[in-house]
């Protein structure tokens, strides 16, 4: 039982084939990751421009969008940052380059024991 991987890094989703390739990225499932909705914990809630402001998180099922600005941020609808993404979902830096946005709602905002937010997010319709 071994991998069926080529040993070049077109084997995992994201990265462009080659053109002598079948035309979709190695490890690519069918799936476009980009239309995928998901789920994060944001970071560096505490030192968010919105707590800094504000001195305080905004309020569960509050709307965010997901912008880049040198890493992925999320910005409320005055364009306040919240908090910045976890590099695992840096593959939506490439998503928004192709046009894709992104809405959230705060599912969960709390101070104890630091400053946390979560949010669900889904791609806005094209």
């Amino acid at each position: 039982m071994g991998s069926t991987g080529s040993g070049s890094f077109t084997d995992y989703s994201g990265t462009p084939p080659s053109e002598s390739g079948n035309g979709m990225a190695g490890g690519a499932s069918g799936t476009e990751r980009c239309l995928q909705a998901f789920t994060v914990g944001l970071e560096e809630v505490a030192q968010s421009e919105y707590y800094d402001k504000l001195r305080r998180l905004p309020n569960k099922g509050e709307t965010l969008k997901i912008i880049l600005d040198g890493r992925l941020f999320a910005v409320n609808e005055q364009g306040m940052k919240v908090g910045a993404l976890p590099t695992s979902h840096n593959y939506l830096a490439g998503c928004l380059k192709d046009g894709f946005t992104y809405s959230g709602i705060i599912t969960l905002a709390t101070e104890q024991p630091v400053p946390r937010v979560s949010a669900d997010f889904v791609a806005d319709d094209a």
